[in-house]
């Protein structure tokens, strides 16, 4: 399985995240069970509590739950704004979210809690060190087959094992200036952790390079090349979303000139979203669907069958430089951007029959004749 292994790569993209439950409703329908999960940002969210043990079913269900509870995810840090306004201090204000509720309902969630009690697959979740740049990662690095150099470092990683898989989320959802950083009170070095995606917000070299994974399925929730006319008029929250999804773009491309990528195969599937702001969860049922459906979907496309146990091998057949699905300007990547979740669900344009066409032909003919 070691040079086979098979790594599934979940971007950031906020609450778009949920688009990455339809992606795993999809790999389970169709067998496919990756080796080595990454997760960063709102990916990180997905990541963990699959790879901790819940079915795609079951993060259905509790994202479906959380659709309608928007207060109950988003804490508001009330204190520091109080702080700031009292003093005049705008330091005092170092997030407008505290995040202390989301961590303890992932922490609640989860099937287990620490990196090495997992046994369905193993996980990594990246965040960046705000206190130094570093992008650190969150993994059972032994279970891995890793080894640490003298500064804690695997790959030029800094590597942690001892947080809760609840504090890597947290640490790794952190969006600077929105949530307040991570600082964790039994960490013996308090450093401040903010959002994974700053550093990389598509970490397919992790998967490669840590997760020593051949075949990479990943999803990129980000930029895709879409106008965005009404950036400005969706404010600073979305404007400062837009520049990391901008970030993220160019990153990838990065990325893939890096030499380890070479030896892998790797596909990566985007439902181009872009019409959903960073906490706007009532949309989470048609971001499910969506994700579902793209790749189901490029499933079929490629030949496989539900439940056959070659899917891994069929769908990674043929793949000698990484691919994108939909793939740019194709009828599919047009219809999608075309149809966003908030606009009302168009079906796809279907070619009619030819005997369809000839009955109506006749029937206008009588009824005119």
């Amino acid at each position: 399985m070691m040079n086979n292994r098979f790594g599934f790569v979940l971007s950031g993209g906020s609450v778009r995240a949920a688009a990455h439950v339809g992606v795993l409703k999809a790999l389970e329908e169709y067998a496919l069970e990756p080796d080595v999960v990454v997760g960063t940002s709102g990916g990180s969210i997905v990541a963990a509590l699959y790879a901790t043990g819940l079915s795609a079913a079951e993060l259905e269900e509790l994202f479906l739950q959380y659709s309608k509870a928007k207060g109950k995810i988003v804490d508001l840090n009330w204190q520091g704004a109080v702080l700031a306004l009292l003093t005049w201090d705008i330091k005092r204000l170092t997030g407008v979210v505290r995040g202390a509720s989301i961590e303890a309902i992932i922490a609640q969630s989860l099937p287990v809690q620490y990196f090495r009690e997992l046994k369905k697959c193993q996980l990594l979740i990246p965040a960046v060190n705000l206190n130094n740049g570093q992008q650190t990662v969150f993994c059972d690095y032994k279970a891995l087959g890793l080894t640490l150099d003298r500064e804690g470092k695997c790959e030029e990683y800094p590597l942690r094992d001892d947080l809760s898989i609840a504090q890597a989320v947290r640490g790794s959802i952190s969006i600077p200036g929105v949530f307040v950083p991570a600082v964790f009170e039994d960490d013996q070095s308090p450093d401040c952790y903010v959002d994974g995606a700053l550093r990389d917000g598509y970490p397919i070299n992790i998967a490669v390079r840590l997760g020593k994974a051949t075949r990479v399925l990943g999803v990129n929730l980000g930029y895709a090349g879409m106008r965005r006319d009404t950036i400005l008029e969706d404010g600073p929250l979305e404007i400062f979303s837009q520049s990391l999804d901008i970030i993220m773009r160019g990153q990838y491309r990065d990325r893939l000139q890096d030499r380890a990528l070479a030896a892998s195969r790797i596909m990566t599937i985007n439902p181009l979203i872009y019409d959903i702001g960073t906490f706007e969860v009532e949309y989470i049922p048609q971001m499910i669907a969506r994700g579902y459906e793209v790749a189901s979907r490029l499933f079929r496309e490629r030949g496989l069958t539900p439940g056959r146990q070659d899917n891994r091998e069929i769908l990674f057949r043929m793949i000698r430089e990484p691919q994108s699905f939909p793939e740019k300007d194709s009828p599919y990547f047009k219809y999608l951007l075309e149809h966003q979740i908030k606009e009302r669900s168009v079906p796809e344009p279907q070619v009619k029959p030819r005997w369809l066409t000839l009955l109506r032909t006749a029937t206008r003919k009588r009824v005119h004749g």
